[in-house]
């Protein structure tokens, strides 16, 4: 055991990130002359903070801690999560980004009022500011929950969440979008050096290093790359397809569910698409979402390394037999890496935080100012519109500001009871998979379909939240027939919302030829737009 507990030393270091961090939203500030600069960065950024902004934002301090608790648990299956990222290029490079930058829209759900109506927008932006909201309160729990881990419990979690949520709105008000995705730069890169000294010093504690950690996997089965599935062999048809969705992973539903999931994250979260319509032309974003999907690979890699390694460290070093799963990883941190890059990892752990603090801020922000604030208050379809004078470019400043500080508060104030939900890896995908399938199904019927009607898309996606929401809360209420694996809300909540929208579009509503020239096909063919 080389370190107990967390060092001044540590603590410097990690609080000067920290201020570092603040101090890239001061860096900004004076280049926050309107909603315009402060929402989408002047539409002016350049592929390199696109799409380490990307990476970085939907990984964040859940994943960063919780993947690694879920390939302890699991093994080395989880790499094929890595599948989603090349399957999912093409959609999203050739498919929703040429379409997103040819309407020049504020946010993606603005889409949504020109396919169908202001309803069906507000659904669609709302199911956004939920999902972000409660993924920022996770997001702010976790390292706070590692820093009193870290710290044997003196440094409490309340205060911990509060000051990070402080400093996540500080940046982001000073600085908006553009220090949000710079900042994300720096936050990109002290995260891969924490994840590399963490491989490290792994390696370095286990007596016989990569062989013995190889060998310790095998023995527990950790090295399996398919999913076992006790019982799958001599069941029927029905049965299988059941023992397949109750299993949490296995090849094909992580490469099924996964890809869904992460094709909802770029295609739809506001917080993703948000950094293609920063940038200053189609193809910044297109060469953006290269450097993610390297990054993001690289860092799937990496997260399921460090779980299998924390498997073998606990199996053949001294761990207390009452460590939580979510606490083994910052036990480590504590126990048995030395002073100095306790202070690193620390860093690095608030870096994947913020990422994605500011940028959920930074996103719901923009998408109740432009969804609900603009079509409602000011009567116009975006905040763009009107925003002619100094005088007004100034006041939408300022709501926006305010805004965003308010949002952050809301999300301190969830961030208290993230620990009642169980452990992070669950909440996290359960969370993501709810919100996304629906909101994904929304879109693709709106793109892909000349039938969709707006009453039936707006039942469609509010019965496929409700199902996704049963299938993620229904076991905690008793509802046993209800419990999937961790990865499969999305992908049937996706379907739901897709085969009630179609079918009862023959039944309600209809549409107007101005509604169907906003199918994907026609906006690319539309010389006009």
């Amino acid at each position: 055991m080389q370190n107990v507990g967390i060092n001044t030393i540590d603590i410097i270091i990690a609080l000067s990130y920290i201020i570092g961090t603040v101090g890239v939203g001061f860096y900004f500030l004076k280049e926050q002359k309107s909603a315009k600069d402060f929402l989408m960065a002047g539409r002016s950024m350049s592929w390199l903070p696109v799409g380490l902004s990307l990476m970085a934002t939907l990984t964040s301090a859940v994943g960063y801690m919780a993947y690694p608790a879920g390939a302890f648990k699991s093994g080395l299956i989880l790499f094929w999560m890595a599948m989603a990222i090349p399957i999912s290029y093409p959609v999203v490079v050739y498919v929703f980004m040429p379409f997103y930058h040819k309407l020049k829209l504020y946010t993606a759900y603005e889409y949504l009022e020109k396919r169908f109506d202001k309803s069906v927008r507000g659904l669609g932006s709302g199911i956004f500011i939920i999902w972000r909201l409660t993924w920022m309160a996770a997001v702010l729990y976790v390292p706070s929950m590692v820093l009193n881990v870290v710290s044997d419990g003196k440094i409490p979690l309340i205060p911990s969440i509060i000051v990070l949520g402080i400093v996540g709105i500080l940046m982001t008000t000073l600085g908006g979008v553009k220090a949000v995705m710079w900042g994300d730069v720096f936050h990109s890169a002290i995260m891969f050096l924490g994840m590399f000294l963490v491989i490290f010093f792994i390696i370095s504690a286990v007596p016989g290093g990569v062989t013995k950690i190889w060998d310790t996997l095998g023995a527990a089965g950790k090295t399996q790359m398919t999913g076992n599935i006790p019982g799958f062999g001599d069941a029927g048809l029905f049965s299988k397809i059941h023992l397949y969705l109750i299993t949490d992973f296995t090849i094909v539903s992580i490469i099924i569910t996964y890809t869904i999931q992460k094709m909802g994250n770029y295609c739809v979260d506001q917080a993703m698409v948000q950094r293609y319509i920063t940038a200053s032309s189609l193809k910044e974003s297109q060469k953006g979402f290269l450097a993610n999907a390297g990054a993001y690979l690289l860092y799937i890699v990496l997260v399921t390394i460090i779980g299998a390694g924390l498997f073998t460290v606990a199996k053949n070093l001294t761990f207390p037999t009452s460590l939580k799963i979510d606490h083994i990883y910052p036990y480590f941190i504590a126990n048995f890496l030395p002073t100095g890059v306790v202070g690193i990892l620390l860093a690095s752990i608030y870096a994947a935080s913020l990422s994605s603090i500011n940028g959920g801020i930074n996103s719901i922000t923009t998408a109740i100012l432009n969804d609900f604030y603009a079509p409602y208050k000011l009567k116009q379809n975006n905040l763009e519109i009107g925003e002619n004078s100094e005088e007004e470019k100034a006041r939408r400043l300022k709501i926006s500001r305010i805004s965003t500080i308010l949002i952050g508060l809301v999300a301190i104030i969830m961030a208290f009871f993230v620990e009642q939900l169980g452990d992070i890896f669950t909440y996290s995908q359960k969370l993501i998979n709810m919100f996304t399938g629906p909101l994904f199904g929304i879109f693709l019927l709106g793109m892909l379909t000349k039938r969709a009607t707006a009453p039936a898309v707006l039942v469609a996606g509010f019965l496929g939240f409700i199902f996704g929401s049963l299938l993620v809360f229904g076991p905690k209420m008793g509802i046993d027939s209800l419990a999937v694996g961790v990865l499969w809300p999305a992908t049937i909540s996706f379907v739901v919302t897709i085969v009630i929208g179609y079918a009862l579009s023959f039944v309600i509503g209809e549409n107007n030829k101005d509604r169907i020239n906003y199918t994907r096909k026609n906006v690319m063919l539309n010389e006009n737009l």
